[in-house]
């Protein structure tokens, strides 16, 4: 174990002293949200599975690829809300706002079983609207999730510190 221990902490030092530790990639990745199982459940039967390895392109940070099968299932299931979602998140992490605004407001015309999960399209909104700093609009869609799923504290959050900004003005 002490051996172990030595290996370990001569690597260390060794990345520290040569400054290797510039030259490694990083890859982000998404974590898990508590609802994972939720929209995984939420898919038709028949994209389920398809639907679950795009979330997981998704949360590894291979959003090129989740976005080319997440297209490829609004295609084939066009009444399902959980793709125009993750589309959105993947639009708004690209910077592409107008365009997540559009995902976000196509999953909000389709039927969403779970309270949470709707909401969360609500906040998703909520954010695009801020990040484009047309607070209103933000706020209007944070009171929109709170309204849905009272229990969501980033709406409550989010719709607190807009209010405030607003205020500031």
């Amino acid at each position: 174990m002490n051996m172990i221990y030595a290996k370990i902490q001569i690597l260390l030092l060794c990345l520290i002293v040569c400054g290797c530790s510039s030259n490694i990639p990083v890859i982000k990745a998404y974590s898990r949200p508590i609802e994972h199982k939720l929209y995984v459940n939420s898919a038709p039967p028949a994209i389920r599975a398809k639907f679950a390895a795009s979330l997981s392109l998704y949360y590894q940070g291979k959003l090129d690829s989740a976005s080319i099968s997440l297209t490829s299932l609004t295609a084939q299931q066009p009444d399902y809300w959980g793709s125009y979602y993750f589309l959105g998140l993947i639009n708004k992490d690209h910077g592409l706002l107008e365009t997540a605004i559009g995902r976000f407001r196509e999953a909000a015309k389709l039927p969403v079983n779970q309270p949470v999960l709707r909401s969360n399209i609500y906040l998703a909104l909520g954010q695009c609207w801020e990040l484009t700093g047309e607070f209103a609009d933000a706020k209007m869609h944070y009171r929109a999730a709170i309204n849905i799923a009272p229990e969501s504290t980033a709406a409550r959050d989010n719709y607190n510190r807009v209010s405030q900004l607003i205020a500031q003005k």
